[in-house]
């Protein structure tokens, strides 16, 4: 909803109840039985970051903020050629290089995960391929150029990757129109 607030449906997870009531404020979650292999919310920015791309989708575009809940802030933008650009707030940097390096694996994860990506299972839930090929993650030769940016700060160090991540999502995905699929290269 343009204020901010929605309705989101999300897969059966043990522990999903707690995460939303703290990080969904403002959204319906849903939780809903499908059939598939066993969720987590272990994973690093499982639920976290689907909302963020959701309340980062709202902004005007074409840049995309996010800040995660450690306190890092990442803002993307992708232009016409798919060029991406990162600016991120991550304080100062213990290495700039290992930055700089998790920052481009979190934007091409992002944009493995909006346009590409996905996991074909039978109406019983069960895989049909479980090979990296099948998976639809994006090529190195398909990577578009990544620049990362990083703001001056004197600040302690945060982590951003997670920050990164939903900001390029969020531009990818404003860059493919909103689509209510994903990933959206299969998304006509």
């Amino acid at each position: 909803r343009a204020d901010g607030s929605g309705l989101v449906h999300v897969v059966r997870t043990p522990g999903l109840a707690d995460v939303a009531a703290r990080l969904a404020r403002g959204f319906d979650v849903v939780e809903v039985d499908v059939p598939g292999p066993p969720t987590s919310l272990d994973l690093r920015g499982a639920v976290w970051a689907e909302l963020a791309v959701l309340r980062a989708s709202l902004q005007p575009g074409p840049e995309f903020t996010v800040t995660a809940p450690g306190g890092g802030r990442a803002t993307a933008s992708i232009g016409p050629d798919g060029h991406v650009v990162i600016h991120v707030d991550a304080g100062d940097p213990l290495d700039p290089a290992v930055l700089r390096s998790y920052c481009t694996g979190a934007a091409h994860m992002a944009l493995g995960w909006v346009t590409s990506e996905g996991l074909s299972v039978d109406a019983d839930g069960v895989p049909h391929d479980l090979t990296i090929r099948s998976f639809g993650v994006l090529r190195a030769v398909d990577t578009p150029v990544i620049d990362v940016t990083f703001e001056p700060s004197g600040a302690e160090p945060v982590a951003v990757s997670e920050a990164v991540f939903a900001a390029v999502a969020a531009a990818a995905w404003a860059r493919a129109g909103l689509t209510g699929r994903w990933p959206t290269a299969s998304a006509s």
